[in-house]
C-alpha cells in the first residue's frame, strides 16, 4: 500500500479523485524540517563525461515543511537539466484524458463484485468518504478504482500535489531557464498498471480498502523516513503489500529502474551535470537505480 501512495501524486494531479468529506483536514504528526538523501553519480574518468545528482522525492507533500537544504540547492544550480519521472501532468486537461482512455473499459465488473463479500462493507464506507460515485468506479478497471480511491484517502489528509517536490523544482529550472526532460510518458506510466493481470488488480484494490483505517499512520511513517534520509525505513516500508509478487516487483519497479539506468548512462556519456529527481522508491533496496549504474562502473557517493 505505501508503494501505492509514492505514486500518488500522478493520480492526485489527473484531478479524478473527487472531493474530499472530510470537513477538516488531519493533523498530520510529521518532522516539519530535514535533510532527504541525496547522491552524486560519476563516472571513472569524470573529465570525459558527465554527473549526476540522483535525488528521491515524494510527489505530494504536507504545507509548511522544509526539504531544502544548503547542500540540496547547491547541487540545483550546478545541474544543468533536470530529469523527472514523467512530463506532462502540469496540462491537468491532458493527463485526464489520458487516464480516462486508459482506466475506463466497457462492460466491467461492479466495483463491489470485485472483493470478498466480506469488504463489501468496508468498500462501501472508503466510497463515501471518496465522493467517487460508484457508477464511476463501475466503469473503470480495477488498477483506476485502486488508485483513485487511494488517492481520495490521501486527499483527505490535506496533501496539496502542489506541494510537491517535482512541481517546485520544475518551476525552479523554469526560471532558471534550464531544460526540464522526463524518463517515462505518461501513457507508460499508467500503463504498468493497466497491463497487469486482473487478479493483481483486485490485490491492489483490497490492498486499498483493508489498509484504508492507516492512511494518515503508514503517510507519517513514510514521509517521516523521507525527510530524515532514513533509506532502511523506506526500504521496509517499500517491499511489502504487491511488491512482495516478484512478478510485480519486476514489473512496477525493477523493470523501470532498469530502462531508466540505460537512458541516464547514455546521457552521462556526455559532458554536464543532470540532476534526477525521482519517486524515492526507486533510490533504495538491491534494485536501486545508483545500484544499477554502480555495477556499470559509476562512482556513487551518498552526499547528504
Amino acid at each position: 500500500m505505501v508503494y501505492i501512495r509514492i505514486l500518488l501524486s500522478m493520480i492526485a494531479a489527473f484531478g479524478l479523485s473527487g472531493c474530499s468529506n472530510t470537513p477538516e483536514p488531519a493533523q498530520l504528526d510529521v518532522i516539519r524540517e530535514g535533510r532527504p538523501a541525496l547522491w552524486k553519480v560519476t563516472g571513472s574518468k569524470p573529465e570525459q563525461g558527465g554527473a549526476a545528482y540522483l535525488f528521491g522525492t515524494i510527489h505530494i507533500l504536507p504545507k509548511d515543511v522544509h526539504w531544502r537544504t544548503p547542500l540540496l540547492e547547491t547541487a540545483l544550480k550546478k545541474s544543468d537539466q533536470l530529469i523527472i519521472e514523467v512530463l506532462g501532468l502540469e496540462d491537468t486537461q491532458n493527463a485526464a484524458k489520458i487516464f480516462t482512455k486508459l482506466a475506463l473499459s466497457p462492460n466491467q465488473l461492479e466495483i463491489e463484485k470485485r472483493v470478498k463479500p466480506s469488504l463489501r462493507d468496508d468498500l462501501d464506507a472508503v466510497i463515501d468518504k471518496s465522493n467517487i460515485s460508484e457508477f464511476a468506479l463501475n466503469r473503470m478497471e480495477s488498477w483506476a478504482a485502486a488508485l483513485s480511491l487511494a488517492s481520495a484517502q490521501t486527499n483527505n489528509l490535506g496533501l496539496d500535489s502542489n506541494e510537491g517536490v517535482e512541481k517546485k523544482l520544475i518551476a525552479q529550472f523554469g526560471e532558471l531557464k534550464k531544460p526540464v526532460g522526463g524518463l517515462e510518458t505518461i501513457e507508460q506510466q499508467l500503463g504498468y498498471f493497466d497491463t497487469l493481470p486482473e487478479a493483481l488488480q483486485r490485490d491492489m484494490l483490497i490492498s486499498v480498502i483493508e489498509d484504508s483505517s492507516d492512511t494518515k499512520t503508514s503517510f507519517e511513517k513514510l514521509f517521516n523516513a523521507w525527510i530524515s534520509g532514513n533509506v532502511d525505513v523506506i526500504v521496509e516500508l517499500s517491499s511489502g503489500g504487491i511488491l512482495e509478487d516478484p512478478k510485480i516487483r519486476e514489473k512496477l519497479l525493477v523493470a523501470r529502474n532498469r530502462d531508466w539506468t540505460d537512458q541516464l548512462d547514455k546521457k552521462l556519456q556526455n559532458p554536464g551535470i543532470f540532476f534526477v529527481a525521482v519517486g524515492t522508491a526507486h533510490l533504495v533496496g538491491p534494485d536501486a537505480v545508483q545500484i544499477m549504474l554502480e555495477k556499470r562502473g559509476y562512482k556513487i557517493q551518498k552526499i547528504q
